[in-house]
């Protein structure tokens, strides 16, 4: 079973038969189907079926050249609502099954993203027609979590939020300049952290690690796209599972400019959330990339 089919709504089904009729539900009746060649006697076939306003289940399977059917996998979702833009981003396939790992590299973080491919039958597709080829540059974030805390925000001024606009432009110029080998920025980036790691070091001593790190984006745990992060919301959601009638929140947030739907269950989110809080949780990263 799928740990993260909780966060969609789906938090008592504890074995494969309890989620057969969702199965068959989705295979009668997708909201989306797409099918592509993968090899001269097969084809990949996607489907997605939402059980709620942009959550739901997807099902992944193979047809043969007599029309047999296997699923081989699903996943739950939820879709992102807005496309970030990055220089590159490269997909790679998975080893136990066909799925799919994409990777940019965001300036802002300073690490490499790594992220569960949405879209998986639509990537095939460009492989099969070789245009996989092609450089991808747009991804829509979204993002399902288990466990999660509402903080409350911090107030910042116009004064405190454009010096602070100005520092990432600087920052990410300096990134962009180091990724080529300048050794000037290399040096600039080295001083700045160890200024920031001496002022944190003596704010801690007096005031609480959450009202100094105001968002944070960083890897947690041993899968490569899982992370644990702090965002602000911005926009609150909530929805209602159409077959079990639990209620999910869809928190947009924005954490380090990047922003991303997160899809909680209500029963596994800690305080009541509001657009102006912050949400604090361990969450498995996905994200549909425009082929």
């Amino acid at each position: 079973m799928h740990s993260y089919l909780r966060a969609i709504g789906f938090s008592k089904y504890k074995s494969r038969k309890q989620l057969e009729k969702i199965y068959l539900e989705t295979l009668r009746s997708p909201n989306r189907k797409v099918v592509t060649t993968i090899s001269v006697d097969t084809s990949l076939i996607q489907f997605e079926k939402d059980f709620g306003e942009g959550i739901g289940i997807a099902l992944i399977g193979e047809y043969d050249l007599n029309n047999s059917l296997s699923i081989e996998h699903y996943y739950p979702y939820i879709r992102g609502d807005y496309f970030l833009e990055y220089d590159n981003i490269s997909i790679e396939k998975q080893t136990d099954k066909e799925s799919y790992a994409g990777i940019c590299e965001d300036f802002t973080l300073g690490m490499t993203l790594i992220f569960y491919l949405q879209n998986i039958a639509d990537y095939a597709k460009s492989k099969w027609l070789n245009y996989s080829n092609r450089n991808l540059q747009q991804v829509r974030f979204s993002a399902l979590s288990t466990q999660g805390v509402i903080l409350l925000g911090i107030k910042r001024d116009e004064r405190q939020l454009k010096y602070e606009r100005d520092y990432k432009a600087s920052k990410n110029n300096l990134l962009a300049k180091a990724k080529k080998g300048d050794t000037d920025a290399i040096e600039s980036l080295t001083l700045d952290e160890m200024d920031t790691y001496s002022s944190i070091s003596n704010r801690v001593k007096t005031e609480d690690i959450l009202s100094i790190i105001d968002t944070s984006f960083m890897p947690c745990g041993v899968e490569c796209d899982h992370y644990m992060v702090i965002g602000n919301i911005a926009k609150v959601t909530e929805i209602i599972n159409s077959v079990t009638n639990e209620l999910v929140y869809n928190l947009l947030i924005e954490t380090n400019d990047i922003l991303l739907n997160v899809c909680i269950n209500s029963i596994d989110l800690q305080g009541e959330p509001k657009e102006g809080r912050r949400f604090r949780g361990e969450i498995w990263l996905q994200g549909f990339v425009r082929i």
